[in-house]
């Protein structure tokens, strides 16, 4: 399975793992190069090596506990920056939704408990907010508040086949953020942002 971010798809290749490889870089590499010829001519690979170095993708081993009942004024402050965050989201492809906020590096030490009530926060002023979406844009909305407060997550996208499916979530190392463990372990991560 391949997410094209630029095209906003995914593509399966059935059969493919076999003559297909993807390098730790994010090069991809095929046992023929007529198999990587076809690849780049179908604009899912190109000759050159990726931008940006892909990077390791930790796997979720654990779920943030639900946080304590939320302040009104809490609910208020995510409300809003959950519907700034709407916004933002309409209208944009996914590479565009994919750049990265400005926060501190990921492996920066942060408080659960604090990270908790932010998304419980945020747990109660969703049904508030118009537009509700699916998985990508509520992962969105709740990286922009978690960034705008300080705290970097990891954006994570995964897939599953046969039937398929996608799916994206937060993570801050093995801790799920907003997410519940047993939904995302159904998915095969393939990108991180």
């Amino acid at each position: 399975m391949v997410l094209d971010v630029g095209g906003d798809r995914y593509h399966c290749l059935p059969g493919s793992a076999k003559d297909v490889q993807i390098g730790k870089d994010g090069r991809i590499g095929a046992s023929d190069p007529a198999i990587l010829a076809d690849l780049v001519s179908a604009g899912i690979a190109t000759p050159q090596p990726p931008a940006r170095p892909r990077s390791a993708i930790r796997g979720a081993l654990r779920e943030l506990p639900p946080g304590p009942a939320s302040r009104r004024s809490d609910i208020l402050r995510a409300g809003l920056a959950l519907a700034v965050s709407t916004a933002a989201f309409r209208g944009k492809s996914l590479a565009r939704l994919t750049i990265h906020d400005t926060a501190p590096p990921a492996d920066a030490e942060t408080d659960e408990a604090v990270l908790a009530s932010l998304v419980a926060a945020a747990r109660a002023a969703r049904p508030w907010i118009p537009f509700e979406g699916e998985c990508l844009q509520r992962a969105f909305q709740l990286r922009h508040l978690l960034t705008r407060r300080g705290i970097a997550v990891d954006w994570i996208f995964g897939v599953r086949t046969w039937p398929f499916g996608a799916h994206c979530w937060l993570q801050i190392g093995d801790l799920v953020i907003g997410d519940r463990l047993e939904r995302v372990g159904r998915y095969t991560p393939i990108m991180k942002t």
